[in-house]
């Protein structure tokens, strides 16, 4: 809010102060580019093409420039562009340095764009008088912004060179970028840049350079920087020690190169030139590239304000311009200049044709026509030597000199550099009046923003703030100590560790009477009914009284008769069926509950048990044969750990739920907290700040916890083992019990079923179980599965000893390491990150 607020204030300053300046420093120089301007509108139709121009009876000679005044041709070329233009550039300038552009609208520019090696590095040369770099891989991978400043005749050649910072890059990787490709790092329509993502703008000083023979080394090696993001930009100075190398982690960067130049000897003028548009790659693993840089030129040229120059080479078909079907695409033709380049490697008649109709504006139409231009690709060609050339060849050569004669004003670098002074000179005129009223809508939006953030505290503030995380940390304790209906985090969390524990608990491994044969006296298939109970204290006991009419031994407290409604759910409804419980989403669960006792909602962890590993007969017995000893009655360890491992399945659901609870209740407590302590300054930065520390500090301490239960977890179900002997021998034994009445119970329905189907339609549950009891050993024969059951047994003993213990680490774990750290430490960590902390 601050650094808007001084934008728009410096902004709407910055215009006032250039409007003022401008009519009485510049009123000569306005007044004449308002002139060139009426002055072109005359020389163009609607299409932007030549209506008039130098008679075809002009003599040659008479427009050929000697030699010695090449140096004085080419310098006064290059002032026209700053007349009319250094109050209007340098405001546009000014504006774009205090951040308007990203704040408030596009500012004017040009835009100079093309296909790759349609001589676009040439034509930047040309107008600029700078050389730029035009190494294979670098030139082409990120945009160049150049702006030239006029300064006093006196004064040395000067130039700055900045990185700036648009996007910061969030792929997967750094190294191979380029190699590899992967699907990932391509564009999307919500990230139609990949893995480049915007950010707020950040200018970074790279280097300055007094000799203007050492700018091209210097734009190489800030190319660099900008294609290493990984890397200190320093790492890349000219002046540095170390060897930036050639290699490059991205082959391509949004991220602007900008260059300030100041010389007595160039003109006022800032352009871009964009990297060269591919329309394929040369490797597969590069295509996402496409892509990439066609977003990243389309960004630009689609705002109004722009001035695109369209370069394209005359060796080529035009209809094969990528980036001249970009231009279209967006319907920017009317504010498109073209730029034809290479006129001296223009072959054969048919070729001709084509660009005289261009010429005539026949087809391609540009709002402003096209220019021919022609530059030397030697690099160390000087400037001025490079226009006298360009002037002796449009002026001898065929078919420019005499046959195409009527569009001499389009020829040559110097026109072209005019009449971008005159586009330019008129959008920035165009755009001033909504720049200003833009920024002033911006200012007093920004004004009227901060009149609603409260007033400063009166006295010593970083006493106050001191004085706020004091009482911040002694709510935390409260909170975190409990012991009144007013503090109920911890009774609510209680509660959700109560019923975790019991959804562990009723997780323990079950049995399932299933695919037995009639000389066991068991049914092939049995009734199925869940018989699941609701969890209420940890203290509640298991019932081993086993249901008559059940196929596994789920605990119940008594035998039932099958009612008509059980009937009918056994019978296909699939509402008998238990459902797998749903991960509910944290936000699902609530901090307190509508219950009339304000218990919170727990029901998550009711839902888990049915998680609980379900053993069938064969199963076991499967397992016991794949590690038999070969001894009779033995049973293998390896057998017993691979059915605790399974029987340990249903522990992750549970755990999650009570993950999720604390992360839930204890973040809403804390932040709960926060608001309300530092509710003085709601809406200001620094209250973001204090939410942001406790949402980073408490992130940290739940990632660790939630490592920690993993790690718990995978060392209970990989490493099964205690030192509770007597406890697993008293479970074992119990649990062997169950079994073998659930197993006999079983067996005798089975029996009775067998001799007498319906027998127990119309009995109590009393005279079921007299009747089950009144079937003889004898007449049920041996049990064929009680090695089966001992193995069982064995395992639910170990259960028994392992749940408990794995609870009470998770709980114990939760207590002493998050909450008291959150209790302890938070309020350190919010005070080092003010700058209020304990110094050295």
């Amino acid at each position: 809010m601050a650094r808007t607020a001084k934008v728009e204030t410096s902004s709407a300053s910055t215009i006032q102060r250039r409007s003022r300046i401008a009519p009485k420093n510049h009123a000569d120089h306005v007044n004449s580019s308002a002139t060139m301007v009426d002055d072109d509108a005359h020389m163009e139709d609607s299409d932007g093409h030549s209506r008039s121009g130098p008679s075809k009876d002009t003599p040659t000679s008479n427009r050929t420039s000697s030699s010695a005044t090449v140096e004085s041709q080419s310098d006064a070329g290059l002032e026209l562009l700053g007349e009319g233009m250094r109050a209007f550039v340098t405001l546009i300038q000014d504006l774009r340095d205090l951040g308007v552009e990203e704040l408030v609208l596009p500012l004017p520019k040009i835009c100079v764009l093309g296909d790759q090696s349609t001589g676009k590095s040439s034509l930047i040369e040309g107008i600029s008088g700078i050389k730029v770099p035009r190494e294979r891989g670098t030139c082409t991978r990120c945009p160049l912004e150049i702006n030239l400043t006029t300064s006093e005749p006196s004064s040395d050649w000067r130039c700055m060179i900045y990185l700036q910072k648009h996007y910061i890059y969030e792929g997967s990787h750094y190294s191979g970028f380029g190699k590899r490709g992967s699907k990932g790092e391509g564009a999307t329509r919500s990230r139609p840049l990949g893995p480049w993502t915007p950010q707020l703008p950040e200018s970074i000083f790279f280097c300055k350079i007094t000799k203007k023979a050492d700018i091209l080394n210097a734009l190489h090696l800030a190319q660099l920087a900008v294609l290493n993001p990984q890397e200190d930009p320093a790492k890349f100075h000219p002046s540095s020690q170390a060897d930036p190398g050639g290699d490059i982690q991205v082959k391509f960067s949004p991220n602007v190169v900008r260059v300030d130049i100041s010389a007595a000897d160039v003109p006022n003028l800032s352009f871009y030139d964009l990297p060269g548009v591919i329309n394929q790659a040369e490797v597969r693993e590069e295509d996402y590239l496409v892509t990439l840089v066609q977003n990243l030129v389309k960004s630009y040229i689609k705002n109004e304000t722009c001035i695109n120059l369209l370069a394209m080479p005359m060796t080529d078909d035009a209809a094969n311009s990528t980036a001249s079907r970009l231009v279209q695409e967006l319907d920017a033709q009317h504010r498109t200049i073209g730029v034809l380049t290479k006129p001296d490697l223009l072959q054969g008649e048919e070729s001709l044709s084509q660009w005289i109709e261009i010429l005539k504006g026949g087809k391609f139409k540009l709002g402003h026509g096209y220019y021919v231009v022609k530059n030397n690709p030697d690099p160390r060609v000087s400037h001025s030597v490079a226009r006298h050339e360009e002037d002796r060849f449009f002026e001898e050569v065929e078919p420019w000199a005499r046959s195409l004669r009527s569009h001499q004003e389009r020829f040559g670098t110097l026109r072209l550099q005019g009449v971008l002074s005159k586009r330019l000179t008129a959008q920035i005129r165009t755009s001033l009046p909504q720049i200003t009223e833009r920024v002033r809508s911006k200012t007093a939006e920004v004004i009227a923003r901060l009149k609603e953030l409260p007033e400063p505290p009166a006295g010593n503030l970083s006493l106050r703030i001191y004085e706020k995380i004091l009482d911040f940390e002694q709510e935390l304790r409260n909170h975190f100590d409990g012991g009144s209906d007013q503090l109920p985090f911890r009774k609510e969390w209680l509660a959700a560790a109560i019923n975790f524990r019991n959804s562990v608990a009723e997780s323990y491994p079950r049995l399932n009477f299933l695919s037995l044969s009639r000389t066991s006296h068991l049914q092939d298939t049995l009734p199925y009914r869940s018989s699941a109970t609701p969890i209420s204290t940890p203290t509640s006991k298991r019932s081993h009284v086993i249901t008559l009419e059940s196929d596994n031994e789920d605990d119940t407290t008594q035998p039932i008769t099958p009612t008509p409604q059980r009937k009918r759910k056994q019978q296909g409804s699939k509402s008998s069926q238990v459902s797998p419980p749903k991960r509910s989403r944290l936000e699902d669960i609530p901090l307190h509950s509508d219950a009339p006792d304000g218990s919170c909602d727990l029901s998550n962890f009711n839902r888990v048990a049915s998680n609980a590993k379900r053993f069938t007969l064969p199963e076991i017995r499967d397992i016991l044969q794949d590690a038999h000893v070969g001894l009779p009655n033995q049973i293998d360890p390896k057998a017993t750990q691979r059915m605790i491992e399974k029987s340990l399945v249903g522990w992750d659901e549970p755990l999650k739920e009570l993950l999720a609870f604390t992360e839930q209740t204890c973040r809403a407590m804390i932040l709960g907290r926060a608001a309300d302590i530092f509710a003085l300054w709601r809406g200001t930065r620094f209250f973001e700040l204090v939410e942001e520390v406790c949402n980073a500090f408490f992130d940290d301490k739940l990632n660790q916890q939630v490592l920690w239960t993993e790690r718990v977890l995978k060392i209970e179900r990989q490493e099964p083992s205690t030192l509770h002997k007597a406890t697993m021998s008293e479970a074992r034994d119990q649990a062997l019990r169950t079994l073998k009445a659930a197993c006999r119970n079983a067996r005798a329905k089975a029996f009775l079923d067998a001799k007498n189907p319906g027998w127990n339609t119309n009995l109590e549950p009393q005279a079921v179980k007299e009747k089950l009891e009144k079937v003889l050993d004898a007449d049920l024969g041996p049990n064929p599965y009680s090695h089966e059951l001992r193995a069982l047994a064995d395992v639910r003993g170990y259960y028994e000893c392992a749940f408990t213990r794995f609870v009470d680490v998770v709980y114990q774990g939760i207590r002493a390491e998050l909450f008291t750290s959150c209790r302890n430490e938070l309020g350190t960590a919010l005070k080092d990150r003010i700058g209020l902390g304990e110094k050295d």
